[in-house]
C-alpha cells in the first residue's frame, strides 16, 4: 500500500521561505534545519529545501522557480489573495472561473514557484 509521503518545495532562502509559507499557506515547521526545512499542511507533509552540494547538477533548476503539480483550495479566493499578496506572492495568473465551475489563481511564491489556488464556487 502506498500513501503521499512528503511534497518538495525548492527554494533559494530557507529563512526568507519559512515566513512565505506559514503566513501565506499557513503551514506549520516542525523541523527546520537548513538546507532541509519539513511542515505539514491539514495533514500533508512538504519538504521545503535549499540547494545543496549534495545535490544532483541539476536539482536547482528542476525543483526552483517552476509550476508545483499541487493545487490547494481556498474557501475565499479574495480573502487569501489579499493575504497572499501582501507576504511576497505575485499573480502569475488572475481569478477566472473556469468551466467546471470553480474560480482559480496562479501565483508565485519569492523564488517563481508557481501553485494554483482555487475555490469551489
Amino acid at each position: 500500500m502506498l500513501k503521499v509521503s512528503s511534497i518538495l518545495i525548492g527554494v533559494s532562502d530557507l529563512n526568507q521561505a519559512r515566513i512565505f509559507y506559514e503566513n501565506v499557506f499557513g503551514m506549520k515547521f516542525d523541523e527546520f534545519r537548513p538546507p532541509f526545512a519539513s511542515a505539514t499542511l491539514d495533514g500533508i507533509e512538504f519538504n521545503i529545501e535549499e540547494d545543496a552540494p549534495v545535490r544532483s547538477a541539476d536539482w536547482a533548476k528542476i525543483n526552483i522557480g517552476t509550476r508545483k503539480n499541487i493545487s490547494f483550495e481556498s474557501d475565499n479566493l479574495d480573502v487569501f489573495l489579499q493575504q497572499a499578496l501582501l507576504h511576497g506572492a505575485k499573480i502569475i495568473k488572475e481569478i477566472e472561473t473556469k468551466p467546471w465551475g470553480w474560480k482559480e489563481v496562479i501565483i508565485a511564491d519569492p523564488d517563481g514557484n508557481e501553485f494554483i489556488i482555487e475555490q469551489e464556487t
